[in-house]
């Protein structure tokens, strides 16, 4: 269906979250199994632990549940949304209806501004939409 509205920008993943039951098991595997390297992670606080790891222009983001089901943390996808366009981007997505589970807000991870906004698909998968360049 064509529309005329202005564009919602997506470049591409930034990161994919995957939560797990066993942190350093999931860190052997990424990073001594698969070759991942371990990246700097924001203290998100008590309840929060986890690791970040990038391979390439690949990142997994690793959460801790204690018990694994199928809602168990806060599994999501990340698009990246390039600066440039995240006002417009926003604001377009407010103007079609998209609820939003948690943003638009910017918090500092290292000192550094980052965008993010949480939207659910139709079937409930969660997406964060960021500003952060996953290269």
């Amino acid at each position: 269906m064509a529309t005329t509205a202005p564009a919602i920008t997506i470049a591409g993943y930034s990161h994919v979250a995957v939560m797990v039951d066993d942190l350093d098991a999931a860190i052997g595997f990424y990073r001594d199994t698969l070759g991942f390297s371990m990246l700097p992670r924001p203290d998100f606080g008590p309840g929060t632990e986890g690791a970040w790891l990038q391979l390439g222009t690949a990142q997994v983001h690793l959460g801790t549940v204690e018990e694994l089901g199928p809602r168990s943390g806060f599994p999501h996808m990340a698009m990246h949304v390039p600066t440039d366009a995240w006002d417009s981007t926003m604001g377009e997505l407010e103007a079609r209806g998209v609820p939003f589970l948690m943003g638009p807000n910017t918090r500092e991870d290292f000192g550094r501004p980052v965008r993010a906004a949480f939207i659910r698909d139709p079937a409930g998968n969660v997406i964060e939409l960021t500003d952060v360049d996953p290269t």
